[in-house]
C-alpha cells in the first residue's frame, strides 16, 4: 500500500546527507546523538517542555524528533483504509514542524528491504520509506514509534541554541525514545545530572 508522503527535493537532499551520521568532534558536545531538554527560555513557545532526540549529520546540521508530544491521534485515524494500522496501540507523536504531514517510524530493527532510513544512533533509525513503514505496521507495529514531521537545524543552528541556553543536553538513549512515557519525562530530565 502506498502512503501519501510528500516528495520534497529538499528532503531528498537531506536524506542524501544523512547517509552517514557524523562522528567528528563539534562544539557544544553535539558531535554525537543527544537528548535535548527544553529550558525555561523556550517558554511559551511550541517547544515548551519538549524533549528531543537530535542527531548530527556530516554537514554540521542536525535532525531530530520531539519524543514527548503525543498527538492523541491513532495511526488508524490517519490511514483509515489500512486495517493493519489498527494494531498500533500508541498515538502518533508530533516529531516537529519540518516535513509535515510526513509520517516517520523510529525503530531498532529495520524491516527487510528498507528503502530510505536514517541511522539516528547505533541502535535506532528513522524509517522514511512508505513501503518499509507499511511492513513495520504489518509485522512489528508496537516495536516502533510513529511521528508526524521532524526537527531540522541548519549547520551551527543547534550549537547556537545550546549556547543561548535554550536546551539542556542529556545522553541519547534509544530506550527513552521508544518507551518513555510522555507525562513527566521533561520534568524527570530537568536539572543538572538528572536522567532516567
Amino acid at each position: 500500500m502506498s502512503r501519501l508522503l510528500p516528495i520534497l527535493k529538499s528532503f531528498a537532499a537531506l536524506l542524501a546527507v544523512a547517509a552517514a551520521v557524523s562522528g567528528t568532534v563539534r562544539a557544544a558536545d553535539l558531535s554525537e546523538p543527544v537528548i535535548l531538554v527544553a529550558s525555561s527560555r523556550l517558554d511559551p513557545t511550541p517547544f515548551q517542555q519538549a524533549v528531543v532526540l537530535a542527531t548530527p549529520l556530516d554537514d554540521g546540521s542536525h535532525i531530530g524528533f520531539i519524543i514527548n508530544k503525543p498527538t492523541g491521534v491513532k495511526l488508524q485515524e490517519l490511514f483509515p483504509d489500512d486495517r493493519a494500522a489498527g494494531k498500533v496501540k500508541e498515538s502518533v507523536y508530533l516529531g516537529g514542524p519540518a516535513f509535515l504531514p510526513a509520517v516517520f517510524a523510529l525503530t531498532r530493527t529495520p524491516p527487510e528491504s528498507t528503502g530510505v532510513a536514517v541511522q539516528l544512533m547505533p541502535d535506532l533509525l528513522a524509517v522514511t520509506d512508505s513501503d518499509a513503514i507499511d511492513r513495520i505496521i504489518a509485522t512489528t507495529p508496537n516495536d516502533a514509534r510513529f511521528f508526524l514531521g521532524m526537527m531540522v537545524w541548519k549547520p551551527g543552528a543547534l550549537e547556537q541554541e545550546v549556547r543561548q541556553s535554550a536546551w539542556e543536553l542529556r545522553p541519547a538513549d534509544a530506550e527513552v525514545v521508544l518507551h518513555a512515557k510522555s507525562p513527566g519525562l521533561w520534568k524527570s530530565l530537568r536539572g543538572p545530572g538528572s536522567y532516567i
